[in-house]
């Protein structure tokens, strides 16, 4: 019971903050700070950086993520996970009809060349960034299911690191490849956990009703 309210609890906050977020992208022009922060981000130049943020962003360009995802859920299939790999792709799906609506009921725009440097463009709406939504979404669902139901071992300590990282990083690297706002991104995380948590109390739900049906 207590998993269980604290759950509630966080969701109920984490919805708050991507509502408020929304609106304040909605009425406000230029949320503070967003500029500044872009700016003073893209002037790093330490050796490799911008590699990193390339690589990281890398798997949420195009295709990349229907590929993954499937790949990922056929290897749930395989190890006879099918609830877990059902659940990945109701979390991949579920995320991308939610950016895309949020996108065009926001329609901010992406920031201007003539303001930050820009690594790729892209003719999508900004707010709230795709790339973070889907991170958090698939391989933060991921990362729980690792975290669940893999023993303590070095695969597992590797997992949840690859997993960890990607989510870590993945906002900062819009931000610093020009793709998207600090408040995109803060939007992506908060909208992103919120269906992340309801995806999870799915998964439970669906488990126990299906033990249930097993065992009538």
């Amino acid at each position: 019971m207590r998993h269980r309210f604290t759950a509630l609890v966080a969701l109920i906050f984490v919805l708050i903050l991507a509502v408020g977020i929304s609106l304040a992208t909605t009425f406000v022009a230029d949320i503070p700070g967003d500029l500044w922060l872009t700016q003073h981000l893209q002037r790093f130049t330490y050796p490799g950086f911008r590699t990193l943020m390339i690589a990281v962003s890398w798997p949420g360009y195009g295709y990349h993520q229907w590929l993954i995802a499937p790949g990922v859920a056929l290897l749930l299939l395989l190890l006879q996970l099918r609830v877990e790999a059902a659940c990945l792709m109701i979390s991949a799906a579920s995320c991308w009809v939610l950016n895309n609506t949020i996108k065009l009921m926001i329609a901010k725009q992406r920031p201007a060349g003539d303001l930050v440097e820009i690594f790729l463009k892209h003719d999508t709406y900004s707010f709230p960034s795709g790339h973070v939504m889907s991170y958090v979404a698939l391989y933060g669902f991921l990362f729980y299911l690792v975290y669940v139901l893999m023993r303590r071992s070095v695969l597992r300590f590797f997992l949840l690191a690859i997993l960890g990282t990607l989510v870590g990083l993945v906002g900062l690297s819009r931000i610093y490849l020009g793709a998207h706002w600090a408040s995109d991104v803060i939007g992506g995380y908060c909208f992103g956990f919120v269906l992340l948590l309801l995806v999870i109390r799915f998964y439970w739900w669906l488990k126990l009703r299906l033990n249930r049906t097993a065992h009538e």
